[in-house]
């Protein structure tokens, strides 16, 4: 897997509901807040709607009492989808299964089971292929930055063939570090295709983790430093951003229909010369991913840095990241990118194995119960923790007390992270850790 980003697709306009005719399946919604599922009967009768539920009973509802007709997707494999609950978030991944009771989603190669109550509607993607041909007359290639954005976003998608061909058009008309290392990344991946899964079957390796060898790595780019800075941007306390103008203008091109856009050109210039979070704050409100890694974050949002500060080089690197213990050989599971004199992208490294680590379903970092965290309670002595460290020859609690400073510290740091909920960042950390299994749905700004 690429250490940069895996930029999600651009956001896309609530789609029409499926063909009735080619849909059978559905939830009448009638008298308001009463809803009957199972499958139409045909053929239909002239102010009626009749269902057949799963037992067999058919129920006759008048066109007058019907508020709305949910239509439910058949799904012979897996496909992708969008989940839009009732509280507005949306959830992207693998749409298992569509039914009457629940919807499953798979995130994380984890399935998700939603209860249909908490779920607004439902819609399958299309295909990247078709979107990549409503994308590419927007970003041309003669426009570097918004060119460079889609390049970026065909390899999150893993259309390694036609990422390749767009890396190779950008590579031979700008001179771009990154692009050119987008295209040995995609010509990598590409030529391993039909070999199977790039990313291994994510099960659990056969060695015992005493004798675990951490595998050659190398801390994420700059690029992803910068782009993890995008998403723990807290307006109320932000840090100096730059969007160069053209960016701004393919952002607006690109969602020129939407209605939060300002639709007259003195609006739209006020945008192109204006505050950059301004811009921000619309590129969030549209998921507009394909371009937060042209916003450049000068500053380190204030969550960062308290991870530098109060985590990150005050404990966990010296205490657990040392080649003696999760730096090194012997660290099993629980692999952190070792380094005497960290940078921001050994801090971005390891930030990203942390927030994506899962051992035997329990987060080394917990968003919702920060004190639960396996970060902290394995750090703490083994009579004071309710999750304590495994026993291992020569260890001793990086903390002393749950109060203590540090894991107040913690604590804090923990809580200082953008939430409601937490962004699933696109970007691959360098040591690939357990998949995650997420209490809750977690979704990207």
């Amino acid at each position: 897997m690429w250490p940069l980003v895996a930029l999600a697709t651009m956001a896309e306009p609530v789609p029409p509901p499926p063909d009735a005719a080619a849909v059978t399946r559905c939830i009448v919604h009638y008298d308001g807040n009463h809803r009957q599922c199972g499958t139409l009967v045909e053929p239909a009768q002239e102010g009626v709607i009749r269902v057949r539920d799963a037992s067999g009973d058919e129920h006759t509802i008048r066109a007058e009492r019907i508020v709305a007709i949910e239509h439910l997707h058949d799904l012979p494999t897996p496909a992708e989808g969008v989940v839009q609950l009732i509280d507005g978030r949306q959830i992207r991944g693998l749409i298992r299964s569509d039914l009457c009771d629940t919807v499953t989603i798979v995130l994380h190669e984890v399935p998700l089971e939603i209860n249909r109550d908490r779920v607004a509607r439902v819609w399958l993607l299309d295909p990247v292929e078709s979107r990549y041909q409503e994308l590419k007359p927007m970003m041309p290639v003669d426009r570097a930055g918004p060119h460079l954005a889609l390049c970026q976003w065909l390899v999150s998608e893993k259309a390694w063939d036609l990422a390749v061909m767009e890396l190779e058009a950008h590579t031979a008309m700008h001179r771009s570090l990154e692009a050119a290392r987008l295209l040995r990344i995609a010509r990598a991946h590409q030529s391993m295709q039909p070999f199977g899964d790039a990313h291994g079957d994510g099960g659990e390796s056969d060695a015992t983790p005493g004798d675990a060898t951490p595998p050659t790595a190398t801390p994420v780019d700059d690029a992803a430093v910068n782009l993890v800075r995008v998403f723990e941007i807290d307006f109320n306390n932000p840090p100096a951003i730059r969007i160069d103008r053209d960016t701004r203008a393919a952002f607006l091109d690109a969602y020129r229909t939407s209605s939060l856009l300002p639709s007259t050109e003195e609006g739209r210039q006020e945008l192109l010369d204006g505050d950059p979070l301004d811009v921000l704050r619309l590129m969030f409100a549209h998921r507009a991913r394909a371009f937060y890694g042209q916003v450049n974050v000068l500053e380190e949002p204030a969550s960062l840095r308290r991870f530098r500060q109060a985590v990150h080089d005050q404990w966990v690197l010296p205490r657990c990241g040392n080649t003696d213990c999760h730096g090194g050989r012997h660290g099993g599971r629980f692999q952190l990118m070792a380094s005497r004199k960290p940078d921001d992208r050994i801090r971005t490294s390891n930030l990203l194995i942390l927030d994506r680590l899962v051992l035997d379903g329990r987060p080394m970092v917990n968003w919702d119960a920060p004190m639960q965290s396996l970060l902290i309670q394995h750090a703490l002595p083994a009579d004071v923790a309710t999750d304590p460290h495994p026993a291992v020859d020569g260890w001793t609690p990086a903390l002393t007390a749950t109060g203590s400073h540090t894991a107040s510290g913690t604590v804090k740091w923990i809580e200082s992270m953008m939430r409601s909920p937490r962004p699933d960042y696109p970007i691959e950390p360098p040591l690939q850790p357990a998949p995650i299994a997420p209490p809750s749905p977690r979704q990207p700004r």
